[in-house]
């Protein structure tokens, strides 16, 4: 009986009876089913429902062969509240100055220390260290020399009292130098708390600090090539203001001999105060009162070094270095002027210094130079 069964199941599915599987699955399938698994009388069915799926298969076709990228990118479907333009611009100006800056960045600091090295202020790297043993040997030898740097200043604190109680106790008057030294001690010793702070806390962005906000590091805490580059951008600043603002300084002079009587400060308005503490190297940004403010503190410095500098000698005994800091200090651009003449430009200020109101008579003076006008 069991084989009478077989029999006949087999002789079903000889006859096409369980045909119904393999045609579901061909059709389901893009593939040709092999051949001999259907009879000739079968072709038919399986042609018409392949001719009903063909859209279905053309609405996935193979994929095409890319060809060459393309230079523009497709502007986006989907709506945004700025121009495809406009952003394709900003993100190709922030893919070219991001990378610029940190890169300048790295580079200068690179400079920085490589100089420094070559100076004998920091300890090269040990031959042979991988990259990350040359960061932790820079990272160790900067936090030493800021650490040196913050330990001066109370050095160099103990030497200004002793000046003091020197002059105190009736002894020589301070010179020039030691004015210089205790205004310097002081300028430090309000950076030091602020400094400290930065060198525990983010000391990997003291480079930043150092390029593009100088003025918050002590003097102890410079390397030499970055007092130089501090005193380059310090000098173009002023070249810059007297070569744009030379008709406003020679106008200001106008006013000032026209008007010998008149206060100094009603004199100036609001783009003469921004020339005067651009070329005095001063900040310029605030309102008129606090830029006048400062002009006014830095010119009546300015006039109490101008004693101390008649009493030396017209400052005949000042290095090249000293010299020059004590023209820029007045304003006289020395970028592009012989050092052969720097001795008779600070010796025209001194003498045309006397007279009148310190302050309006130095005002004055800067306007002059500012002008080019030293005869």
């Amino acid at each position: 009986m069991l084989s009478t069964i077989a029999h006949r199941n087999w002789t079903a599915k000889s006859s096409g009876a369980f045909v119904a599987y393999p045609l579901s699955a061909r059709l389901l399938s893009t593939s040709t089913p092999p051949p001999g698994t259907t009879k000739p009388g079968d072709a038919k069915p399986p042609i018409q429902n392949a001719s009903t799926s063909k859209p279905k298969v053309q609405l996935r076709p193979a994929p095409v062969k890319p060809g060459k990228p393309s230079a523009v990118p497709a502007e986006p479907v989907v709506a945004s509240t700025t121009s495809p333009s406009a952003a394709a611009q900003k993100t190709a100006s922030e893919a070219t100055s991001s990378p610029t800056q940190a890169e300048s960045v790295i580079e200068a600091t690179k400079h920085d220390l490589e100089d420094a090295a070559q100076h004998g202020i920091l300890a090269p790297p040990p031959e042979g260290a991988s990259w990350v043993g040359k960061l932790w040997h820079q990272a160790k030898e900067l936090f030493k020399f800021y650490w040196r740097g913050i330990k001066m200043i109370w050095t160099r604190r103990a030497r200004v009292r002793e000046m003091e109680e020197r002059v105190k106790a009736g002894g020589p008057l301070l010179s020039r130098w030691e004015v210089k030294f205790i205004q310097t001690n002081r300028r430090d010793t309000l950076k030091l708390v602020p400094f400290l702070l930065l060198v525990i806390i983010m000391e990997e962005i003291i480079p930043l600090v150092v390029l593009y906000a100088p003025g918050v590091l002590p003097s102890t805490c410079l390397l030499p090539s970055q007092k130089d580059r501090i005193d380059t951008k310090r000098r173009e600043k002023q070249k810059k203001f007297a070569f744009n603002n030379r008709q406003l300084y020679e106008k200001l002079q106008q006013r000032l001999l026209a008007n010998p009587t008149a206060p100094a400060r009603s004199l100036m308005d609001s783009p003469t105060l921004i020339a005067l503490n651009g070329i005095l190297a001063l900040p310029t940004i605030g309102l008129d009162a606090l830029r006048f403010r400062r002009l006014h503190q830095h010119l009546m410095a300015i006039a109490e070094d101008d004693v101390l500098l008649k009493r030396e000698s017209l400052g005949q005994s000042l290095n090249q270095e000293r010299l020059r800091e004590a023209l820029e200090e007045r304003g006289i651009i020395t970028d592009g002027v012989s050092p052969t003449t720097w001795h008779a430009r600070l010796q025209w200020w001194l003498t045309n210094a006397e007279g009148g109101d310190p302050f309006t008579q130095r005002v004055l003076l800067v306007a002059r130079s500012g002008a080019g006008k030293f005869s």
